[in-house]
């Protein structure tokens, strides 16, 4: 299932005019997503904040980056003058994280064709393909409704006895997290039991952002005994970097995979959990 979007090829889709919606989620702590946006953008493309649009609120009880709820998607969507029938490409700077979770937050919420440009703005650029600058044209405002659970997930409960029924639960951080030797967000450092690590960057070629060919991202979960999406439950510290890894899986043809979207943040966030370290 191919998830991605060359810059030439959303190029010439942009050109065709044919109901696509290019979606800027750009972050980074240096600047708001603000100003990434207004200083160059796609041509076309709508501004979205990923820490507005696309969480809900923090809390122990729920993670650092939460899920939003309806009335917030619903909001962004219809915003961006959204349908159904509309092909969304949702492109960051260029690692992908952000989109990643552009991507799932939006195939949650019930759109069916969303695709992620790979390389981000940075392969955009290196085409010597323009950028706008500014506020950004303004978009048509749509009634779109959504139907958030569209893609699996995973609570709590269901995750402490995932591997016991059978399951692989990842673990999408570093290895430097996982093994509880680094942990400068979440309140504890440590794994969940019984977890395995495949950080999420593993699934990239470094120098692009793009994911590895199919066969080496298939191979590495099958090391670990994922040969179907659905075995697969997949956490990070707030369900960024696993949105990425889902990303990879469904690139790599294997959809399926649920999200335990409060992730590390959730779990560590709880004293009465059980925490391993290696």
């Amino acid at each position: 299932m191919n998830t991605c979007v060359s810059a030439q090829e959303l190029k010439r889709l942009i050109h065709t005019g044919d109901r696509v919606a290019v979606i800027d989620a750009r972050w980074s702590p240096e600047r708001t997503a603000y100003q990434h946006y207004a200083e160059a953008h796609i041509p076309l493309a709508m501004f979205c904040d990923p820490t507005i649009d696309l969480v809900g609120i923090p809390d122990r009880e729920h993670g650092r980056n939460p899920l939003p709820d309806i009335v917030r998607v619903r909001s962004a969507i219809r915003r961006w003058g959204l349908s159904k029938n509309h092909h969304v490409v949702v492109y960051d700077e260029e690692d992908g994280l952000f989109a990643s979770r552009a991507w799932w937050v939006l195939k949650w919420s019930g759109l069916t064709n969303v695709q992620v440009l790979a390389g981000g703005l940075h392969a955009w650029e290196n085409e010597d393909f323009g950028t706008a600058h500014g506020p950004g044209n303004l978009p048509h405002p749509s009634e779109t409704d959504v139907e958030l659970g569209q893609m699996p997930t995973v609570d709590i409960a269901e995750v402490a006895q995932w591997t016991a029924q059978g399951g692989v639960l990842i673990d999408s951080r570093n290895v430097e997290r996982f093994s509880g030797k680094q942990e400068r967000l979440d309140l504890q450092a440590g794994h969940i039991p019984g977890s395995v690590n495949i950080p999420a960057r593993d699934l990239q070629n470094r120098e692009t952002g793009e994911f590895l060919p199919a066969e080496e991202i298939r191979k590495k979960l099958a090391d670990v005994g994922v040969t179907s999406g659905e075995q697969a439950a997949v956490y990070s510290g707030s369900g960024l970097h696993s949105s990425l890894f889902i990303q990879a899986m469904h690139e790599a043809g294997l959809p399926g995979a649920s999200l335990f979207v409060g992730g590390w943040s959730k779990w560590a966030g709880d004293p009465t959990l059980p925490i391993a370290r290696s």
